[in-house]
């Protein structure tokens, strides 16, 4: 049995992602019998097909137009030739700011799709050079050289992630046209206190992997990973850090920085409700200004029967804000616990007048709870945790319990633009930092 189902009701879609090794309009994926047909004027959008691209050019003419006129006013073969051999950092920021200089000129942000033909343009993994001959990884056509030699040169490098990459463009392209991947939460509630565990695999082990194909258990197995990555999260510290808390009657846990992914099924939160047999109710505040304020007319999320039948409860509650504005507001009790998830803290310059800083973690001291309690935050990457620490011991002064690869990280891949640590792919909660004041 299980409490929750994602077949239920119609689809909700991601914002689709760009592939250069995949069809812009309907994600078909190349091959070696059928290759992507480039837009010869951009030389920067791939498609499967004429009738694709005649369909799309209404949409891409103005990037289109803006690509081709860059790269012929320099006398490139594109817009991201003449960057070959250049220096990570220059590289990054080329990208980056090539997207501001394109809203910018065009007057409007671009979609996430448009964004990313920037951030992962068709370009050799080894000097980012660009041509008009690539060779590709004919395995998951997410990976371009410039020449026999670097494809070569970075074989072992790319063996390991190119599998990793598959998924991630799978797994892109099905919560883009099918629907969003929400598993079925494992419905076990737990009778005694079975404590942690090494990882996350011990909650959610990994179903038989087949070398020659990524089976739809394993995407599930990706897809529920994600899911509760930040609840195994919560329950891992909550044991290794606080575990007296184990005991308390209600639990109150903060969910500060949420943004609408912490909100898609919200079940999920209950999973730690399970595992945690002597607290009889949780309550959960999401916080954050990207958020939407809860309809009145909407009906609580109940606890599952099991939960309900042992008299154990969990309540939600959302406030679309600032966490420092929230703890102004009667909705705010003493937390538990407070969990920034892939928190960003170093993301913006922590001046005055950054609008990213002064709307973000400009507050972020008065996210360090009690001396009973924990701060809990994640990183994508080792460099943003890394930094995300520095930017917390700037402003707060806290004991650090630990900060280093999270056992309970995901296992659904993301490609890295930045390539952090030379690598392709990374994954939410990957890095783990907490603290206590």
């Amino acid at each position: 049995m299980s409490v929750e189902t994602a077949g239920e009701g119609p689809p909700i879609l991601s914002e689709p992602h760009f592939y250069w090794g995949n069809c812009f309009v309907c994600k078909k994926t190349s091959s070696t019998a059928a290759a992507m047909k480039r837009c010869t004027r951009c030389k920067s959008v791939y498609y499967c097909s004429q009738e694709h691209q005649k369909f799309h050019w209404k949409k891409h003419k103005n990037l289109c137009n803006y690509l081709a006129d860059a790269g012929q006013e320099v006398q490139q073969f594109s817009f991201f030739s003449g960057m070959e051999n250049s220096e990570t950092e220059r590289w990054k920021t080329f990208r980056m700011n090539a997207i501001i200089t394109c809203e910018i000129m065009s007057g409007k942000p671009l979609e996430l799709s448009e964004k990313e033909i920037f951030l992962f343009p068709r370009a050799c993994r080894v000097c980012h050079g660009v041509q008009d001959k690539m060779f590709d990884c004919l395995s998951c056509y997410c990976v371009s050289y410039c020449s026999e030699q670097h494809e070569q040169e970075d074989h072992l490098r790319h063996q390991y992630s190119c599998r990793l990459l598959k998924i991630a463009m799978l797994a892109d392209v099905y919560e883009s046209c099918v629907n969003i991947g929400m598993p079925a939460i494992p419905s076990h509630v737990d009778k005694t206190d079975l404590g942690t565990a090494p990882d996350i695999l011990e909650f959610l082990p990994q179903p038989l992997i087949s070398q020659s194909e990524i089976s739809k258990k394993e995407l599930d197995h990706c897809f529920l990973s994600c899911q509760l990555s930040g609840v195994l999260t919560l329950l891992d510290n909550l044991h290794k850090y606080r575990p007296a808390l184990k005991e308390k009657d209600t639990l109150v846990i903060h969910v500060a920085g949420a943004s609408i992914y912490e909100m898609m099924g919200l079940i999920k939160w209950e999973y730690l409700l399970h595992r945690l047999p002597d607290v009889k109710g949780i309550e959960f505040s999401f916080v954050g200004p990207g958020l939407q304020d809860e309809d009145e007319n909407q009906p609580a999320v109940p606890a599952c029967h099991t939960c309900q039948s042992a008299n154990k409860c969990i309540k939600y509650s959302v406030s679309p804000m600032r966490y420092s504005l929230f703890k102004q507001t009667d909705s705010y009790s003493s937390p538990d616990l407070v969990l920034v998830q892939n928190a960003g803290f170093s993301e913006f310059k922590d001046e005055a007048g950054f609008e990213g800083w002064d709307e973000g973690w400009a507050d972020i001291k008065d996210l360090v709870p009690g001396s009973e309690s924990l701060l809990i935050f994640t990183a994508y990457t080792a460099s943003e945790a890394e930094k995300d620490l520095e930017r917390l011991l700037k402003y707060c002064d806290v004991e650090v319990l630990v900060s280093h690869q999270n056992p309970m990280r995901s296992y659904r891949p993301c490609r890295d633009w930045e390539n952090d640590q030379n690598k392709d792919v990374f994954y939410s909660n990957q890095f783990v930092t907490v603290v206590s004041s």
